[in-house]
């Protein structure tokens, strides 16, 4: 397998792929022939060693390329939605909440495209706010309860009509000391509405996945992380799920606020694979199902 490197210019700027392998001159996905100097804060040899060098380069493709054209290409209107939502959510107007969460998805017919262009903006914002010191732990901790019951009452809406393949199996928990769990709920949701039979610890107990991914067969497990300073503890608890795992390649994948900051740290974690939202969580567990290298992977792991 050809090993390749991965790399971004920044949280703000356009993501950049320099693959160098067999003597290869490289490219990006911006069309540059030059790598950028910012290398170390992106993806490196370890996640194409790890994994597949055809579901990297669909995850920057499809996923790390999407979101930052999303971001780029909200509307004023938009913007002032998704600040009026903030707005209400701090204001405790639960009623007021629900029109708007009613007109979006009037609008799309899916929860998770409701969250895409409602709960997440929301979030971000609230974020925003708490770095800035702008509100207190218990304003952000309420909004973001208020949050996580909302979209419960929006998915149950939207009845998952789909039978879990009981062949594709996914374990997913926060990072240990995560304070939230709204973005894991709605991973979940995704992965059940894409045919994913799901376990969920969201109590994040590292005893209670362990004991589950020793037996169960999951091809993947995801990890919930929105804060940098919970990764160092990380890399200790993914080498634990990763020897204690029934499957031998299973496959690790980080999602969180954090990833679209710092991604490298996900990666020298441990991670194999990093996703920006649910959706792409959901893409990304596909991909690793259909790759070729995934079955010699796994007939090397198993042999």
């Amino acid at each position: 397998m050809a090993q390749g490197r991965i790399s971004f210019a920044g949280i703000s700027g356009t993501p950049y792929r320099h693959v160098a392998g067999n003597g290869s001159a490289g490219a990006q996905v911006n069309g540059s022939s030059e790598p950028t100097q910012n290398q170390a804060s992106g993806i490196t040899e370890s996640m194409i060693a790890r994994v597949m060098p055809d579901v990297a380069d669909r995850w920057i493709m499809e996923n790390i390329h999407r979101k930052r054209e999303m971001l780029h290409k909200t509307t004023a209107l938009q913007r002032e939605r998704i600040e009026e939502f903030v707005e209400l959510l701090f204001d405790e107007d639960t009623d007021l909440c629900q029109d708007m969460i009613d007109k979006v998805a009037a609008e799309h017919h899916d929860p998770q495209k409701v969250v895409e262009a409602l709960f997440e903006p929301a979030a971000r914002v609230i974020g925003e706010n708490w770095c800035a010191d702008e509100c207190d732990f218990m304003k952000v901790t309420i909004a973001v309860s208020r949050m996580q019951r909302l979209f419960r009452r929006l998915s149950s809406d939207f009845p998952i009509n789909v039978q879990p393949d009981l062949n594709r199996c996914a374990l997913l928990g926060p990072a240990p000391g995560e304070q939230h769990s709204f973005g894991l709920s709605v991973v979940e949701d995704a992965f059940r509405r894409g045919g994913w039979e799901v376990d969920c610890c969201g109590n994040g107990e590292e005893a209670d996945m362990l004991r589950l991914v020793a037996t169960n067969n999951y091809e993947v497990i995801g990890i919930s992380v929105s804060v940098e300073r919970l990764v160092p503890d990380l890399a200790v608890a993914l080498a634990k799920l990763r020897s204690k795992s029934r499957n031998k390649s299973v496959v690790l994948m980080a999602g969180g606020s954090m990833i679209m900051q710092n991604p490298q740290a996900a990666i020298d974690a441990g991670f194999d694979l990093l996703a920006v939202d649910a959706l792409s969580a959901v893409r990304l567990a596909e991909s690793v199902i259909a790759s070729p290298s995934r079955d010699t992977e796994g007939r090397m792991a198993a042999e």
